[in-house]
C-alpha cells in the first residue's frame, strides 16, 4: 500500500506540472483520489482480511503502474513529434537557403553569412581576415546553347561539387545566379585566397573534362579580393572581386586575378 500512495503522490505531482500539455484527458486525478480513499480502508481490513487487504492494494498499484505506462507512452508520442517537427523546419530552413539545382546557397544566403563572417572577424583581436572569390564557368552560353540547358545543369551541379570538395570547413560556397558563384573564406589573407582559388581553378579542369556523356572541359575565372575591415561595406569587396573576375577573363579565361588592395598594416 506505501508503494501505491507513493506512485499516487508522484503522478499527482506531475498531473499538476504537465496535465495542460501532456494528457489533459488523463485520469490521474481519480487514481490519486482512489488510492487515498483506499488507504484507510486497507488499513482497517490488514487485521482482519489480510488477503482481500492485499488484493486491493495490489489492485490500487496495478491502476498507478497502468498510469506510468500510458503517461510514458504520451511522453515518448510527443517528445517523436518534437523531433520531427524541428526535423522538418531544420529541412524546410535549408531548402529554403539552398540553391535546388547546385546545393550551394542562394545569394540571399550567402550575403547573410558573409555578413555573419565579417561581424564575428571583427569582434576578434586582433581581427580576423577575410576573403571573397567570384568565378563563373567559362563559355558556358556555348554550352548551353550547343549541347542544350541540361548539359549546361549538369555542369553547373559538377563544377559546384568540385568547388565544394576543395573548401575548408568554414568556408561558404554560394550561387550568385545563372553560371557565377562566390566563395567567402574566414580567416584567410590574399596570398591565402589566391591559393585557393587556384586550386579550385586546377580542380575543375581536371575534373570536369567529362560531364555525362558530353565532353566539354569545363574551366572557370576566378577573382579573388580581401576585405579591407569595417572602413570597406561588404558590397565593395564583392564588387572588387566581381571586377577582378572579369580581368581574368578578358586576359584569356581559366585564370585567377586578385585585386590589389590590402588591409592597412597587413
Amino acid at each position: 500500500m506505501g508503494a501505491t500512495l507513493a506512485l499516487a503522490a508522484a503522478l499527482l505531482i506531475c498531473w499538476i506540472v504537465l496535465h495542460e500539455r501532456v494528457a489533459p484527458r488523463s485520469a490521474w486525478q481519480p487514481f490519486a483520489i482512489t488510492a487515498a480513499m483506499v488507504t484507510p480502508v486497507v488499513g482497517f481490513m490488514a487485521g482482519r482480511w489480510p488477503l482481500v487487504a492485499l488484493a486491493l492494494s495490489l489492485a490500487a498499484l496495478a491502476w498507478g503502474l497502468l498510469m506510468v505506462h500510458r503517461l510514458s507512452s504520451r511522453m515518448r508520442h510527443l517528445l517523436e513529434e518534437r523531433d520531427r517537427a524541428r526535423a522538418a523546419a531544420s529541412k524546410a530552413k535549408q531548402d529554403s537557403e539552398r540553391d535546388a539545382l547546385t546545393g550551394a546557397l542562394n545569394r540571399a544566403a550567402w550575403r547573410l553569412r558573409l555578413e555573419q563572417l565579417a561581424s564575428d572577424g571583427g569582434a576578434m583581436q586582433p581581427p580576423r581576415a577575410l576573403s571573397v572569390l567570384f568565378f563563373d564557368i567559362d563559355l558556358f552560353k556555348l554550352i548551353n546553347d550547343s549541347l542544350g540547358h541540361g548539359v549546361g545543369d549538369d555542369c553547373l551541379r559538377a563544377v559546384s561539387a568540385t568547388v565544394a570538395a576543395e573548401l575548408r570547413g568554414g568556408d561558404v560556397l554560394g550561387r550568385m545566379g545563372g553560371e557565377e558563384f562566390a566563395v567567402a573564406l574566414p580567416g584567410a589573407k590574399r596570398i591565402h585566397a589566391i591559393a585557393v582559388a587556384e586550386r579550385i581553378r586546377v580542380a575543375v579542369q581536371g575534373h570536369c573534362r567529362t560531364v555525362g556523356e558530353e565532353v566539354v572541359e569545363l574551366t572557370v575565372s576566378i577573382g579573388a579580393a580581401e576585405y579591407l575591415g569595417t572602413d570597406e561595406s561588404l558590397d565593395a569587396v564583392v564588387d572588387r572581386s566581381d571586377r577582378a573576375m572579369y580581368r581574368a577573363k578578358d586576359s584569356g579565361r581559366n585564370m585567377v586575378v586578385a585585386d590589389t588592395a590590402v588591409p592597412a598594416g597587413s
